[in-house]
């Protein structure tokens, strides 16, 4: 296909995944939409934390991505790529290890490796094996032809040119050990940071609450650090908070984290601050457990900014703008644009390379 028709492919998409739009006209589309939404509906009986809202609220951020604001945030995406994708021969087989912590997680390598030109090979978590399917029957749908370039696999996957992995501390050495003579991406854990002053307004705490909350969390993008200024008054932000309660304070595998880090923490007389549905707990560590977000004081905002420079680091949320240090404001974390990669790592690049 060519790259235009490429682009065509992937608007149709987003246009379908949203779940906004609908097509009375086109019998193939009405009955696939009818059965992503049963899908939706049920894919937290296979999959506790993949609740419905949290399925569309990914679903509709991907749409968001890929049409953006006005409609183009994809051609303005590939421009700077453009000589080398019309150059790039592409079909060559690339080997995605998907992750399951959020739904369709691996979408952005999708993208990529469908918009180089080049055969994705998805190899999908345990987690997420039906969406997927279901992702595909809508390409299916849209064009035979672009269906060809892309498949999904449980066990072995054959042969591939390249890797693109994604897991754990733990399983990306692993991913190291069995895949380190072929080209690769690897990437190991990060998360979400937030720098806050105190004089956030009622709106950017609402939207930090979505950013700490959302999937429960688990997402590379979640925030699991803030960063707050002596005697700050957490008390806003707690009351924000509550806008997931009724997500988080009735789901069983949530509440079973939650109560047992209490549990851990009162036990050993380990200070935290309940909020109810979340545990906020002064620590220097950037990644936290399931239902916990760290804290951290300052007294020099100057201190914080050459903290978040390192590999475990995935964004920083806030209204402030630090040297060197890209942020993106509350409420946004779960909405990178197309060139905001995944561990800081060129995907197009690495692929077109």
């Amino acid at each position: 296909m060519r790259l235009e028709e490429r682009i065509k492919v992937m608007r149709e998409v987003a246009k379908w995944l949203d779940g906004s739009a609908k097509n009375e006209a086109n019998p193939q589309i009405a009955a696939w939409l009818e059965k992503w939404d049963g899908a939706v509906m049920r894919e937290h009986f296979h999959h506790s934390w993949f609740i419905p809202e949290f399925v569309r609220e990914a679903a509709s951020a991907l749409s968001r991505m890929i049409l953006g604001e006005d409609g183009h945030a994809l051609e303005r995406w590939l421009e700077p790529y453009r000589p080398a994708l019309e150059a790039h021969a592409g079909g060559r087989r690339v080997g995605v290890i998907m992750a399951g912590n959020i739904p369709l997680v691996a979408f952005h390598d999708f993208l990529c490796v469908f918009m180089a030109g080049d055969r994705f090979v998805g190899k999908m978590s345990s987690h997420d094996t039906r969406l997927w399917p279901l992702l595909f029957e809508l390409l299916e749908i849209i064009s035979p032809e672009a269906a060809r370039q892309a498949e999904l696999v449980q066990g072995p996957w054959g042969g591939v040119d390249a890797v693109i992995a994604t897991g754990s501390d733990n399983s990306s050495r692993y991913f190291e050990y069995y895949f380190g003579k072929l080209p690769h991406i690897i990437r190991g854990h990060c998360n979400g940071v937030a720098i806050l002053d105190g004089s956030e307004s009622e709106a950017e705490l609402h939207g930090l609450a979505k950013d700490i909350c959302l999937y429960f969390g688990m997402g590379c993008r979640n925030i699991s650090k803030i960063f707050v200024p002596q005697g700050y008054d957490f008390a806003p932000l707690f009351a924000a908070l509550d806008d997931f309660r009724p997500q988080l304070a009735f789901h069983h595998s949530y509440l079973n984290n939650l109560e047992y880090q209490k549990t851990v923490h009162l036990i050993n007389s380990i200070p935290f601050l309940d909020q109810g549905i979340c545990m906020f707990k002064e620590n220097g560590a950037i990644s936290s457990p399931i239902g916990v977000t760290h804290y951290a004081f300052y007294n020099n905002l100057a201190d914080v900014w050459p903290q978040l420079s390192g590999p475990e680091v995935q964004c920083v949320v806030s209204r402030l703008q630090g040297e060197g240090v890209e942020t993106v404001p509350p409420g946004m974390s779960q909405y990178p644009a197309l060139g905001q990669y995944a561990n800081g790592v060129d995907t197009m690049k690495f692929l077109l390379s």
